[in-house]
């Protein structure tokens, strides 16, 4: 807008975020219209920017009240209003029958949630009405100064609607750094995972892509074929320095943009992708600033934003690696991990980190191999923790992870974390489990922690028999529990005689207890192998013996089946035999989460819930999805 303005003995009339107006207009009539029409435009955005920022940390704020006013059992209302949520926010936004509605709306969403694309529904209807309302439009033609008079400017409201929808993108840009965040500010406040903001990141970059290209598009316009003469006009405006770091600015979130979307991934590989996206989104945020740094309210919280995430890591790994936490102060140093491979067509390993530090169930870490490369991270959960240390299980398939199978029996590691939410299962709860491969590793721990007081059960599919030898010492510690193990074998058949099979019996079990266990396994091979892959009800069958001077079980029957989970006959049958408290998760491929969710929300029933206090709580592994 300097351009347009006379500043020869003018007064200047400050507009936060834009260019000075001269006032009072000395131009043409149609000039200083168009002046009143872009200034009034950039005010009224201004302030839509600042009502959404104010609506977003309000909610933030309220939210984090609420979790610290009411951190205990919230009774039955909260069980009603879970069950609500549970019933038409929990399944996945796509259909549950396969489909070409399925294919196309997972081709747009992938395995987002209907809460998650109704929160993106709101931001683009936000968006949608307030990058148009409050412009004046109109058109002015208006003359050239020192030009033949048949030459003229015309002046429309694409310009400040392209500016606009520029200051919304710019007004994005520190949302976006929160929600892509590991240290994230978001989970802090509000205690949701980190990983179930990455859906709401994406689409966040998605818009502000978006917003950029109708905005350097707009002013293309405006600038090539609306303002006279040309090309003389043209040529000067792209050699002014705020239009070189705007078309800097341009390519580096084109280039953003394409190395997110599946395409790219595929073409660079995910480390190549990630590295090059905290590097790029930097230097596009510091060429924003040379493209327009009257808007710099956005770029700098961004900037520090995106540092102390950064700054955080390291800070946490220090503290690991300097023994601050679990073991006292000392220099830094590397852990050494064990690696076991197991020689299967799945390549997996089990890793056995030598480190005395802290894990909560649910929770992960980030693994860097130094002897691999010190620039990739990788994150894993633990199956288990102990004094001894960390295990983990790894499927090397390809780029880092598949390079740790030729690193030796031994090998240092760096550490980072431990992130997440504690997903630990209160006393009074039912648990059911549901695991599909590696995913074993998120809701193993809640089983080991062996506390709660009602049913306890685990569903999980492997491809072959050997797999179940990932988690060797675990099992062990599961038939000491009161844990009812499915096993499903999808690319094996079982035998008759393998349906039932029993773990070690105690010592002092009596004749009679002796008696029941060959029982159910005499019971489990008259099992024909048609029988339907609904998990059974294991508890019912009461697998276990006890001794008369002994509380604990004194044996396990794990229970071995022939093909896929169904996944919703299993969360059926274990949400209809128990009451009160009970928590349900699942970890493994999008297809098995996503069933999860659908079978879940389809038996939530908030009267029920109002009425006897049944409440199910639904946890999930984000990063498999």
């Amino acid at each position: 807008m300097v351009h347009i303005q006379d500043f020869d003995g003018a007064n200047v009339e400050p507009h936060w975020g834009y260019a000075d107006r001269v006032v009072p207009c000395k131009n043409d009539a149609g000039s200083c219209a168009y002046l009143d029409a872009v200034y009034g435009a950039h005010d009224v955005g201004m302030t839509y920017v600042g009502i959404m920022w104010i609506v977003i940390c309000s909610i933030l704020l309220l939210w984090a009240l609420y979790r610290s006013l009411t951190p205990g059992p919230r009774g039955k209302r909260t069980a009603a209003l879970r069950a609500l949520l549970h019933r038409y926010l929990l399944p996945n936004i796509a259909p549950p029958r396969p489909g070409w509605a399925r294919r196309a709306v997972t081709s747009i969403f992938g395995h987002a949630t209907r809460l998650q694309v109704l929160l993106v529904a709101g931001m683009l209807a936000y968006l949608a009405v307030f990058s148009f309302v409050g412009i004046t439009y109109q058109t002015w033609v208006t003359p050239v100064k020192n030009s033949d008079p048949q030459v003229y400017n015309t002046r429309t409201s694409l310009g400040p609607w392209a500016d606009r929808v520029g200051v919304l993108a710019y007004a994005l840009t520190p949302l976006s750094i929160l929600l892509g965040a590991r240290e994230s500010l978001l989970s802090a406040l509000t205690g949701v995972p980190y990983q179930q903001f990455t859906f709401l990141h994406r689409w966040v970059g998605h818009v502000i892509f978006a917003q950029s290209a109708l905005h350097t598009i707009g002013w293309c316009i405006v600038e090539i074929r609306l303002y006279q003469p040309q090309p003389q006009v043209a040529r000067e405006w792209i050699v002014q320095t705020y239009m070189v770091w705007g078309i800097v600015a341009m390519i580096l979130l084109l280039l953003l943009w394409f190395l997110a979307t599946p395409w790219g991934q595929r073409l660079t590989g995910y480390e190549t992708f990630r590295k090059a996206h905290y590097v790029l989104a930097m230097v596009y945020i510091g060429a924003c600033w040379g493209h327009w740094d009257g808007l710099k309210c956005f770029l700098l919280p961004s900037l520090l934003l995106w540092g102390a995430d950064r700054g955080l890591r390291l800070l946490r790994t220090a503290l690991l690696h300097h023994r601050v936490i679990g073991g006292g102060v000392g220099v830094f140093t590397t852990f050494a991990c064990r690696i076991t491979p197991f020689h299967d067509a799945h390549d997996a390993a089990r890793l056995d980190v030598k480190a005395s530090v802290p894990a909560a169930p649910g929770q992960h870490y980030f693994l860097t191999f130094p002897r691999g490369s010190i620039w990739q991270s990788h994150p894993f959960t633990p199956l288990s923790v102990s004094d001894d240390g960390l295990a983990f299980i790894v499927r090397a398939r390809r780029g880092e992870t598949r390079k740790l199978l030729a690193l030796g029996p031994e090998t240092p590691v760096i550490l980072s974390g431990p992130y997440g939410p504690d997903i630990s299962a209160p006393r009074e709860s039912s648990v059911l489990a549901i695991a599909g491969g590696t995913g074993i590793a998120y809701v193993l721990p809640v089983l080991l922690e062996q506390r709660c007081k009602g049913p306890v059960q685990l569903v999980w599919c492997v491809r072959e028999r050997a797999d179940v030898e990932w988690i060797k010492p675990e099992m062990a510690q599961l038939r000491q529990a009161s844990v009812s193990v499915t096993i499903h074998v999808t690319r094996e058949a079982v035998a008759p005689q393998e349906k039932m099979v029993s773990g070690a019996v105690s010592e002092a079990a009596t004749p009679g207890e002796l008696d029941v266990v060959d029982k159910l396994a005499a019971m489990s091979t008259e099992t024909p192998p048609e029988t339907p892959l609904e998990t059974p009800d294991i508890s019912a069958e009461k697998p276990f013996i006890a001794s008369s001077d002994e509380t604990a079980p004194l044996t396990r029957l794990e229970r071995y089946e022939s093909g896929r989970c169904v996944v919703d006959s299993v969360i059926g049958s274990f949400l209809n035999k128990t009451s009160g408290h009970s928590r349900v998760y699942v970890s493994g491929p999008a297809a098995m989460v996503a069933e999860a969710r659908h079978a879940v929300a389809c038996r939530a029933d908030p009267k029920a819930s109002r009425k006897y206090g049944d409440d199910v709580e639904f946890f999930y592994d984000e990063r498999l999805d």
